[in-house]
């Protein structure tokens, strides 16, 4: 399976607000509010940005999309050099096919590469077994439980964190030849 990461393009602006618009009505509060927000991060992906979009990259599998990925850096949050990674598998018929651990693995590999991280981590939800599953396969290192963290319907979730130096990514990356 060929994955890609690539920024969007402006005729994507309107699946995705769609796709915002079903999280939003299920009680998320986390993104982009109206179709403007959408269409301003459409327009600056693909380039550091300092909103919370960051680096933002749309996810093509096998020339469909599929998702997103992003890189955050705050220097208001984090030191330098530290920058937090997410991704978001649209539909769940392309989970578990390793597109995420490809996508995770090319925005690593090119926020080391690219001299913009000296620490990549990520953080997901405990019970999200797959993407903790993600971290370990690709040498992240499990750093501890972010507990109450993220805001949900049901109230706040706790998070697993996860870490990666540059040298970590030094000694693992040669493995990765066949995930990206």
């Amino acid at each position: 399976m060929s994955v890609f990461l690539r920024p969007f393009r402006p005729d994507e602006v309107d699946e995705l607000w769609a796709r915002r618009q079903r999280e939003i009505a299920e009680g998320s509060v986390w993104g982009p509010s109206s179709r403007e927000q959408v269409a301003e991060r459409v327009a600056h992906s693909g380039t550091w940005t300092d909103t919370a979009a960051g680096l933002l990259f749309a996810v093509e599998a096998d020339g469909v999309l599929v998702g997103d990925v992003q890189a955050r850096r705050s220097q208001t949050v984090y030191p330098p050099g530290v920058v937090e990674i997410g991704i978001d598998l649209h539909a769940e018929a392309d989970r578990g096919r390793g597109i995420g651990r490809q996508a995770v693995a090319q925005l690593t590999r090119r926020l080391f590469e690219a001299g913009d991280a000296h620490r990549v981590q990520l953080s997901t939800d405990v019970d999200n077994e797959a993407m903790r599953r993600v971290a370990e396969l690709l040498g992240f290192g499990f750093e501890g439980i972010l507990r109450g963290f993220m805001p949900s319907p049901e109230g706040p979730r706790d998070y697993a964190l996860y870490g990666m130096t540059e040298t970590d990514y030094r000694g693992v990356s040669t493995s990765w030849t066949s995930t990206s």
